[in-house]
C-alpha cells in the first residue's frame, strides 16, 4: 500500500493542528453487522487510534468517518504547553523488528518515505503539547458531538511536573476532561519525548499506582485507562500491573520505544536540547508491542484481573489488527499505520465482512 499521509511531517505541529488532516477522499459507507462491548460501551469495532494523531475535534471526526471507532483525543494538560520545534517526525532507515538486543543502538533518520506503508517506522518528538484547558474542554464537546453511533471518544491527559504535586496535576487534568464530557479518560504514563520526567512514571509500581488511584478518585465512575511503555523485565511488569489493577479499567500499551536518533552524518536528528533520544513508532516496534500485550494477557488470566487490554504498536495493516486480537487483547489501536494509510479501518471492515 502506497503511503497517503494525513499528517504533513514537512510542516509544523501548529500547521497540522490548524489545517489537517490532509485527506484526499473518504471511503464508502460501511455496514455495521453487530456491536461489541468495550469498557461497557456498545461499539462498532475494537479498532481505534491512540493518543497522538488526533490533534483536535476536526481530526477526531475525520477519522471517525474513516471507520476508526475508538478515538483517543491527543494528550492534554492543565496548562497550555508548546510543541517541540519541527521537524517533529522523521522516517527511520531500519528494516525489520527492533528487539531488546537493539536497545543500545543509534538509529538513523531521514525525511525520505518508504514506498510501502508496511515498511514505515518513524521517530517522533512533540513533547505532549496542549492548548489551554478552556480551549480543549470546548473542543472535546465538539468531538463528542461529531462522532457517530457506536464510536467512543477517549481523552488522554498527563500531569506536568513543577512546584505542584504531579499526581494531583494528573488528577486535575482527568477531572477537567471528565467535566468536559469525556466518556473515558486515559492517563499517559509513558512518553519518551519530554525532558521533565513525567514520561517514565509507568516503570515505578508505587508512584504509577498512586497516580492512577488519585485519578480514579477524581473521575469516579468514568472508566480509566493507563497508557504504559515497554517494560523489558517481566517481574517489574508484573509489579506495575498488580499495583495499578485495583484502580484501572484498562491498560494500553505500548507507547513507542525510546532510542537515540541521528542523521546519516551522525548529528542529532531532531533539533533542541534533550531530543537526541526520542520515541520510535511504526513497523519496527510491533514485535515488542505484541510481546508485552501477550505478557499482560497472561498476567490477567493468571491473577483473574478484570481490566481490559488495548494492544498498540506497529499495527500497519488489517492483518496486524487480527494478530493482536489473536493474542487476547480487547481492542487494538494504530497510530503510524492510520496516519499513512487512512483507509486501513475500511479495509479491515471489508475483510471482516467477507469472513
Amino acid at each position: 500500500m502506497k503511503p497517503s499521509p494525513t499528517y504533513d511531517i514537512t510542516r509544523s505541529y501548529e500547521a497540522n493542528y490548524q489545517e489537517g488532516p490532509f485527506l484526499k477522499e473518504k471511503p464508502p459507507a460501511r455496514q455495521i453487522r453487530k456491536k461489541v462491548k468495550f469498557l461497557g460501551f456498545d461499539v462498532n469495532s475494537r479498532l481505534g487510534i491512540p493518543a497522538g494523531p488526533l490533534l483536535n475535534s476536526r481530526w477526531i471526526i475525520a477519522y471517525a468517518e474513516l471507520g476508526f471507532d475508538l478515538l483517543v483525543y491527543k494528550t492534554v494538560r492543565t496548562a497550555a504547553t508548546p510543541s517541540h520545534p519541527d521537524p517533529n517526525c522523521m522516517f527511520l532507515q531500519w528494516k525489520g523488528p527492533l528487539t531488546e538486543k537493539d536497545f543500545g543502538k543509534r538509529l538513523i533518520a531521514s525525511m525520505e518515505s518508504p514506498s510501502s506503508v508496511e515498511e514505515i517506522s518513524i521517530t517522533n518528538s512533540f513533547g505532549m503539547p496542549s492548548r489551554d484547558p478552556k480551549i480543549w474542554q470546548e473542543d472535546i464537546g465538539r468531538a463528542k458531538g461529531g462522532i457517530g453511533d457506536g464510536q467512543l471518544l477517549i481523552v488522554s491527559v498527563v500531569g506536568t511536573p513543577g512546584e505542584k504535586d504531579l499526581a494531583e496535576d494528573y488528577a486535575r487534568a482527568a477531572r477537567l476532561a471528565a467535566e468536559a464530557g469525556a466518556p473515558v479518560v486515559e492517563i499517559n504514563l509513558s512518553c519518551p519525548n519530554v525532558v521533565t520526567g513525567e514520561g517514565s512514571v509507568y516503570t515505578d509500581p508505587v508512584f504509577s499506582s498512586e497516580i492512577s488511584r488519585r485519578v480514579k478518585q477524581a473521575i469516579g465512575s468514568v472508566p480509566l485507562i493507563i497508557k504504559i511503555g515497554y517494560i523489558s523485565d517481566p517481574s517489574r511488569l508484573e509489579k506495575v500491573v498488580a499495583a495499578n489493577a485495583p484502580h484501572v479499567d484498562a491498560i494500553s500499551g505500548l507507547n513507542t520505544l525510546s532510542f537515540e536518533v541521528v542523521n546519516p552524518d551522525g548529528t542529532q536528528a531532531l533539533p533542541g536540547k534533550g531530543r537526541l533520544r526520542s520515541g520510535v513508532c511504526g513497523a519496527a516496534i510491533r514485535s515488542c508491542a505484541m510481546t508485552q500485550a501477550k505478557r499482560i494477557v497472561d498476567l490477567k488470566q493468571k491473577e483473574k484481573y478484570d481490566f481490559e487490554i488495548v494492544g498498540v504498536g506497529g499495527v500497519m495493516t488489517s492483518a496486524h489488527v487480527r494478530e493482536f486480537l489473536g493474542v487476547g487483547v480487547d481492542a487494538v489501536m494504530t497510530a503510524t499505520g492510520a496516519m499513512w494509510d487512512p483507509f486501513l479501518a475500511y479495509r479491515y471492515w471489508q475483510e471482516e465482512a467477507g469472513r
